[in-house]
């Protein structure tokens, strides 16, 4: 431990005046005799000791306080060996880790926050010593050096550094920066983070360093000025349509939020489709609000749709654009696969494959394969985008892990169960989707005796949205199919599953389970006559074509989107091996691999910035839109509170100190001070308090002159 101010360990001096209080107090008064008070010779020895005890531990106790409060005068403080800064007698390895993301290119008071990051870095390169070397990384983007620099370089290195609008590997830079820093061999470290404060970019920070639990260096955290920009952003466009196809309109939802504590007025916001303007709204936003807007676009084909939202009016820029990219599939390729006893010469075939023809002819979105169980081949079935069981006594278990692998990549799969149903092989292939279970049966199959009929239809879900034209307050008027013979299902009691149909009674007749990205659609009773009056319902064909096409949109039929900051993934089927990947002008080559469900694309994409990607292979290019994430748009501020509270369980000792508006000037005295160490005077002032308390205690309620 030493001391900022040691000359006021002068003060220990003090220490003498209670000393010389209590000698004082000691001179022996002159004996006196005297009749009347000669019971005090009566007086125990004991009672004598109790006394000067109590005489030593207040003598002690004052002693103790006046020495640590000129203790805290002084300042000490523990040095960089222990406190975890970096000595100064000795050559150490610097690393800086600089904030480069689109928000730092902001103008506040002392300049673009950019700056104001290299001023403070620069600074803390002039005071360094000649021995030092050096580490520059930045948060956006792969710039993480390979060795240790001197000066000169390191001053180069970040005097060209910009804001970036590429993805923030914050958390993967300061790990490379960690340990490049432990390999490089030098006694004492310490890496400098420059900053605006996004809490945001080190919540993962925060997570990585405690799940690793490595050594690091010590942390210095310095946070540039506060903007008080206003802000708006285009936070997200959605895809409202859940059943996607050739010729129907497609709908997008764009969300808008102010990010900021000023209110947002004469903005306006549009959607482009090619050179297409496809809708604009104007935008007013109080701080913190977000609204929504529904734009409707009308492919001219199948294929995908490309386009971008834009922001117009706001002050900062790099958030006022998002792109997307919908694929529309030319049709949705369908698998049915029929159990044994339905024949078409059996007394009740399945009304389900006559139905999904007849549905087909005019609306030809599902091209549909028909197999028996024998005919299948499980390594096939990634072919398809949806699978249909219908009427299998048992659904073959070596099926089991390829359906499950099938709908968690965002595929689906419908069941309709047989009267001679083996429920338990049922329920253990449910049971892979945390599906529920069948329970029982009610009714008899084949009786023709209704035991209740399907409730009415209620609008909301996709499957049933779109077989009506009607108006939004209409309510759904069908001819009830009458049931007379159907299995008790019930869900999982922690499934996210919804009843499309169900009875009068309330239970459930066909219900969907999302599972990973597909969905499974399980029914309750089957295709045909025995269970139910519902295959001759006009109904029942539409119904169904539709379930089909909407457990088939789950992968093919949706939002085609990359975030930057995480690695590039993409599955799919290629015309060839040879893959190219293009953005913004710049070509690079993924890792490919070839699975059972496809090509499987892998890429790290540090480097890249909004745009709409191309995947190339042979003559053929899939778009896929690429997007910052929103919480670069969110400048909530990290402080000293919240720092602490987010590393408190990472094992790193890390110390913020907060620029302001001198970020080049006003920083250097608080970079000297957290340079010698860590401050202690509080703690020693706190202790004189606690002596000065006990000391009063003691005297009050000590009372050892008490005459036995």
């Amino acid at each position: 431990m030493n001391f900022l101010n040691p000359l006021f360990l002068l003060g220990l001096l003090a220490v003498a005046v209670p000393l010389v209080i209590h000698f004082i107090n000691l001179r022996r008064p002159k004996k006196i005799a005297f009749s009347s008070i000669a019971f005090l010779n009566k007086l125990k020895q004991s009672t004598i000791r109790r006394i000067r005890i109590k005489e030593y531990l207040l003598l002690a106790l004052r002693v103790l306080a006046v020495a640590v409060l000129a203790a805290a005068l002084a300042r000490p403080y523990l040095p960089p060996t222990l406190s975890g800064g970096a000595s100064s007698g000795q050559p150490q390895a610097i690393g800086f880790l600089i904030d480069n993301s689109a928000s730092t290119g902001r103008i506040a008071q002392g300049g673009p926050l950019i700056d104001q990051a290299k001023q403070v870095a620069t600074s803390i390169l002039d005071e360094a010593s000649a021995g030092d070397r050096f580490f520059v990384a930045t948060t956006n983007g792969n710039t993480v050096q390979s060795e240790l620099i001197g000066q000169q370089k390191a001053r180069e290195l970040i005097q060209n550094i910009e804001p970036s609008l590429s993805g923030n590997y914050t958390a993967q830079s300061f790990q490379y920066l960690n340990e490049a820093m432990q390999q490089a061999g030098f006694q004492s470290s310490v890496i400098y983070i420059i900053t605006d404060g996004q809490q945001s970019q080190f919540n993962q920070l925060a997570e990585r360093a405690a799940d690793d639990n490595q050594p690091s260096p010590a942390v210095q955290f310095i946070k540039m000025e506060e903007g008080s920009q206003q802000n708006t952003a285009v936070a997200s466009v959605e895809l409202k349509n859940q059943i996607i196809g050739q010729g129907g309109p497609v709908t997008l939802q764009v969300k808008i939020q102010n990010m900021s504590e000023t209110a947002a007025v004469n903005q306006f916001v549009s959607l482009s489709v090619g050179d297409r303007l496809a809708g604009q709204y104007e935008v007013a936003l109080e701080p913190g609000q977000s609204k929504k807007f529904l734009f409707e676009v009308q492919p001219e084909s199948s294929g995908d749709i490309v386009g971008q939202v834009t922001l117009e009016g706001d002050e900062v820029p790099f958030d006022n654009t998002r792109n997307f990219v919908v694929r529309i599939p030319e049709t949705q390729s369908a698998l049915l696969v029929e159990g044994a006893g339905k024949a078409e010469s059996d007394e009740f075939k399945s009304y389900l494959k006559p139905a999904l023809r007849a549905a087909g002819i005019t609306n030809s979105q599902i091209k549909l394969s028909i197999q028996k169980p024998d005919e299948v081949n499980p390594t096939s079935l990634a072919d398809f985008d949806v699978v249909i069981l219908d009427g299998l006594q048992q659904i073959p278990e070596y099926w089991f892990n390829d359906l499950q692998r099938q709908v968690q990549n965002g595929k689906g799969v419908l069941l309709f169960p047989s009267e001679q149903g083996d429920v338990q092989n049922y329920n253990r292939f449910l049971d892979l989707f945390s599906a529920g279970s069948f329970e029982g049966i009610k009714g008899e199959y084949a009786s023709f005796k209704p035991v209740t009929r399907m409730d009415q239809l209620s609008a909301g879900h996709p499957v049933l949205d779109g077989l009506f034209n009607r108006k939004d307050d209409e309510p759904i008027m069908v001819n009830q199919p009458a049931l007379f013979f159907f299995y008790q299902y019930k869900s999982a009691a922690d499934a996210q599953s919804l009843a499309i149909l169900e009875s009068e009674t309330g239970e459930p007749l066909l219900v969907e389970h999302p599972f990973g990205e597909g969905k499974v659609l399980v029914s309750t009773i089957g295709t045909d006559p025995g269970w139910s009056n519902f295959p001759v319902n006009p109904l029942f064909a539409p119904l169904f074509y539709r379930s089909v096409l909407y457990a088939a949109s789950g992968e093919q039929g949706r939002m085609q989107n990359h975030q930057l900051g995480n690695p590039f993934e993409w599955q799919g089927n290629l015309p060839g091996r040879s893959v190219t990947l293009l953005l913004n002008e710049e070509e690079v080559k993924p890792e490919v691999t070839v699975q059972p469900e496809g090509v499987r694309l892998t890429y790290a994409a540090w480097e890249w910035t909004p745009g709409t990607l191309r995947i190339a292979s042979g003559d053929e290019e899939y778009p896929v839109a690429v997007n910052h994430n929103i919480m670069e748009s969110d400048f909530s501020s990290l402080t000293k509170e919240k720092l602490e509270d987010l590393f408190q369980n990472s094992g790193m000792q890390v110390n913020m100190i907060e620029a302001g508006d001198n970020a080049a000037t006003g920083i250097k005295q608080q970079l000297e001070t957290a340079n010698f160490g860590k401050e202690i005077w509080n703690w020693f002032l706190w202790s004189a308090f606690v002596l000065l308390i006990i000391e009063t205690l003691v005297s009050k309620l000590y009372k050892a002159e008490t005459i036995s």
